[in-house]
């Protein structure tokens, strides 16, 4: 029986392969690598059993961080956004979690012996005690089984940003009251284009999964994940026929047109355009019409030999995710974590 479903393909000798990337850009630094969000939908079973390098794991949530424990029973774990409540603070207890503690109403749940990473705000404006904060914290803290301190660089994405030597500068003179604590500073952008921001730790993200933090392909990324999905039908349509809702595309000439079972519901956005590449047997072919809920429509060349259950290739492999991201006027975050569950995942070591 030949399955009605997308499949992902994930490369996890690939993903092992940007980590290895990351050791060598950033060599003397300890490595945290980001497995929230399912592994960027990779799948955060296969993909942390396959970071054996790593120095730690780092997920949003507590929830998060409980569902590794489970299946990563020894290697650090961090939370980022750390815990909301005493409930959340006794969990990390309980199941050896890293906390990230970012505001105040975060310090009366630290339990004594607790390890945490401490956060600062440097220009991002989203999580971190305010830098002048700092020398306070210093002594209230002190004794306690501090970890290292963090912060986020909002143009990561862009290295020439005026904003990110600020944010340097600042969390360097924040750091003068912690002279011990390690440094975490450097995420994807700042491992590829900012070295002089990286410190002690990075924390790679989107690279790892093959994706670019700039929003343009790297071609020394290899792709975390290829998307496919079967062609359920083959119409034949003549000049003036319209397929799909709105009949938005409208046939010039006589036209093949496969029918693919992958949709919005899928995690193919509705917003990606007409004209976007597919690849047929490895050609690249224009997508036409609306996607719909559950399937989309790719126009075929006259010489193309498919026939329904042959899958085409929506990003990954000759496809960089980072084009079909800008196509739709997004990033490539949104289209790896936003494959639904009746994408089948499978798994591929080499």
């Amino acid at each position: 029986m030949t399955a009605n479903h997308p499949v992902a393909q994930i490369h996890l000798d690939h993903i092992s392969a940007n980590f290895k990337l990351i050791t060598s850009r950033a060599p003397g630094a300890r490595r945290m690598a980001i497995v929230k969000a399912n592994a960027y939908g990779h799948g955060v079973a296969e993909v942390a059993a396959s970071l054996t390098d790593a120095n730690a794991l780092a997920v949003a949530r507590v929830t998060e961080g409980m569902e590794l424990r489970a299946i990563q029973p020894d290697k650090p774990i961090v939370v980022l956004e750390g815990y909301l409540d005493a409930a959340e603070a006794n969990a990390c207890d309980t199941y050896d979690l890293t906390p990230v503690i970012h505001s105040d109403h975060q310090l009366p749940f630290l339990q004594p012996d607790r390890p945490f990473w401490l956060k600062f705000n440097t220009g991002m404006f989203r999580l971190g005690f305010e830098l002048d904060s700092a020398p306070a914290l210093a002594r209230q803290l002190s004794g306690k089984n501090l970890q290292g301190l963090m912060t986020h660089f909002a143009n990561a994405d862009n290295p020439d940003h005026d904003l990110n030597e600020n944010q340097i500068q600042q969390f360097a003179a924040c750091c003068e009251a912690f002279p011990t604590a390690p440094r975490c500073i450097g995420n994807s952008g700042v491992i590829l284009q900012l070295p002089r921001g990286q410190g002690d730790w990075v924390r790679p993200g989107i690279m790892l999964y093959g994706g670019s933090p700039f929003g343009s392909p790297l071609s020394e990324l290899k792709p975390g994940m290829t998307v496919s999905a079967p062609v359920i039908a083959i119409r034949t349509l003549t000049a003036g026929d319209a397929i799909g809702y709105g009949s938005s595309w409208q046939a010039e000439k006589s036209s093949r047109i496969g029918i693919v079972a992958f949709g919005y519901a899928d995690g193919y956005p509705r917003e990606v355009p007409e004209g976007t590449p597919i690849l047929v047997n490895g050609k690249r072919r224009p997508l036409v019409g609306r996607i719909c809920m559950d399937m989309c429509f790719v126009l075929l060349n006259d010489q193309d030999q498919i026939q329904p259950g042959d899958h085409c290739t929506f990003w990954g492999e000759d496809l960089p995710i980072d084009e079909i991201a800008a196509a739709a006027d997004t990033i490539s975050y949104t289209l790896m974590t936003g494959l639904g569950p009746r994408v089948k995942r499978v798994f591929s070591y080499q």
